[in-house]
């Protein structure tokens, strides 16, 4: 019988702990209200991440970082990908399009009356490239594989 694989927090580096904290409160995040829709001198309402100005980019933004959070639990349950891709390039381009989406809307609405969840989103967008460049440190601080020599290949 097939061991289940099971979630082992000792296997969840501080990179990845600040990753999927930062990505499930910016999840959160993006039904809070982002921006006062004005026009001219009448303003009928607030919005959240998913619409209002930019709104293609909030739903972006709100699927990339549902999708960082899945797959950083499924590196901490040691799961892997049907394909050949390595699982920490699906990471880093999950975590660079949440933050480009995430910079986009937050850009377009920082313009147009922002409210205090496009605020908590900078921050926390802020949080998530931290996070990203501890694991980017984490990995390069990695010793190469034995029987490798720098100078003169394998």
């Amino acid at each position: 019988m097939a061991q289940r694989p099971s979630f082992d927090m000792s296997r969840v580096s501080t990179a990845d702990r600040i990753i999927i904290g930062g990505a499930l409160l910016l999840f959160i995040d993006t039904f809070l209200v982002w921006q006062r829709l004005c026009i001219g001198s009448v303003c009928d309402g607030n919005r959240i991440a998913w619409n209002g100005d930019g709104a293609f980019a909030g739903v972006l933004m709100g699927f990339f970082a549902i999708l960082l959070i899945a797959g950083q639990i499924t590196m901490a349950t040691g799961g892997s990908l049907p394909v050949t891709i390595p699982m920490s390039t699906v990471m880093a381009g999950l975590t660079v399009g949440t933050l480009l989406f995430g910079l986009i809307k937050f850009l377009l609405v920082v313009a147009n009356h922002a409210k205090y969840g496009a605020w908590i989103g900078l921050i926390l967008l802020l949080a998530i490239a931290y996070g990203a460049y501890m694991k980017m440190q984490e990995q390069k601080a990695i010793p190469p594989a034995p029987g490798f020599d720098q100078r003169t290949g394998p």
